[in-house]
């Protein structure tokens, strides 16, 4: 079986499709994957074939401005003048072994192939999913599909689509197609609102990787370290300001800790350093969590996910309003806490607590529990797997 997968270009919504390819590979199925340059090595780390699709998103401009309707739009509009100018090729490049599958994240170019190759498709997705008792705009500030940037990326999309002759794929016109089954990266026990969705949608959670994102390792200076990662994600990251708190905050304390800073912050920026404080560009991020007591997290989902995988108490400083959903979702289920606009006094006292609070811990162990018992990646490969048996005839 050949699958394909299409997600936007973005460490959030790549790696929690990681342990997916790579236990699809280990069944001995073929898995093609088309995605950024900068993801490229994990993907093929693995196993799949990698394609480029020629455009990322442009992260300096949202860690400056943060996500709005019109960051999403342009996003989107981005993803798909890149589509449009790969098909030729990539319809061509798949003829000889058209996909079974398309694994579909929120980006068109996956309904595309699908309709071209009369696929079988999954939805994928990497954060809380919608319906109408949790609406999309609970996560974007200000988005409506009626918005006019909203419009302009439908228009543009109609156009490419109706060019090759294929039914427009958002609108009334597909409201009565059947739905394809999702997988969601999440526990349903997380998911807000979780009992008002379809059977169709499978509330899986998150794996871990066995092969992709070990291409580094990291262990703590000494076995009784009591480690504390700090990180605001891969996005919404540039702020020397606030590393520089907490380089300030937690100066002497009894926590090994370890800056995560983001591509856009050089660690000599941030001064000079207690000998307690580690900074880096970029940290093997499950390597941390594995020995760490304590999370200083941005709240982005993939994070969020990993924090509760490993059984980590979060601290949350969110940067855009979805952050802060899932932060507050976090806070409410008694997991860890928010602090969105801390101070350095803030920052250590509550992370003081939250390091040593059992109720949080026990929240954390019943939250593995509901982990386990999602299925992760044997579930999600089976849902995967099963599409595949009922692909579509060719019309």
């Amino acid at each position: 079986m050949h699958v394909l997968f299409t997600t936007p270009p973005a460490p959030g919504h790549v790696y929690p499709t990681l342990p997916l390819v790579e236990e699809l590979v280990d069944r001995d199925h073929r898995v093609t994957y088309i995605s950024a340059a900068s993801l490229e090595a994990e993907i093929v780390r693995a196993g799949a074939l990698f394609i480029d699709l020629g455009w990322e998103p442009d992260t300096t401009t949202l860690a400056a401005s943060g996500f709005s309707v019109d960051a999403l739009s342009a996003d989107l509009r981005g993803f798909l003048a890149a589509a449009r100018t790969l098909a030729p090729g990539l319809l061509d490049a798949l003829s000889d072994d058209p996909p079974d599958v398309v694994c579909i994240d929120s980006v068109p170019l996956g309904g595309f192939l699908a309709e071209q190759f009369a696929a079988s498709t999954v939805s994928l997705i990497a954060n809380l999913a919608t319906n109408e008792g949790f609406p999309p705009s609970n996560l974007i500030d200000g988005f409506t599909p009626h918005h006019p940037a909203m419009q302009h990326y439908f228009a543009e999309l109609a156009d490419w689509f109706s060019a090759y002759g294929l039914a427009v794929p958002v609108g009334p016109s597909r409201d009565n197609a059947p739905a394809p089954p999702s997988l969601v990266f999440i526990p349903r026990e997380f998911q807000i609102a979780g009992n008002s969705f379809a059977e169709d949608v499978h509330f899986i959670g998150p794996s871990m990787p066995r092969r992709a994102r070990r291409s580094a390792s990291w262990t703590p200076p000494h076995d009784d370290a009591q480690v504390l990662l700090v990180s605001l994600g891969t996005a919404f990251n540039n702020r020397p300001e606030f590393f520089a708190s907490c380089a300030e905050a937690f100066a002497d304390s009894r926590f090994h800790v370890v800056l995560s800073l983001g591509t856009h912050i050089d660690p000599a920026d941030i001064g000079t350093l207690p000998h307690n404080i580690e900074a880096h560009q970029t940290v093997p991020q499950l390597d941390v969590l594995r020995h760490a007591t304590a999370f200083i997290t941005h709240a982005g989902m993939g994070s969020t996910m990993e924090a509760l995988y490993y059984k980590v108490p979060t601290i949350a400083v969110p940067q855009v309003r979805e952050q802060s959903v899932n932060a507050a979702r976090l806070e409410s289920l008694g997991l860890g806490v928010q602090l969105p606009s801390p101070t350095p006094g803030d920052l250590r006292t509550v992370t003081e607590k939250v390091a040593a609070d059992t109720v949080i811990r026990s929240g954390l162990a019943e939250m593995k529990e509901a982990i386990n018992r999602a299925g992760g990646t044997t579930a999600g490969t089976g849902i995967i797997e099963a599409a595949g048996t009922n692909r579509r005839d060719p019309a």
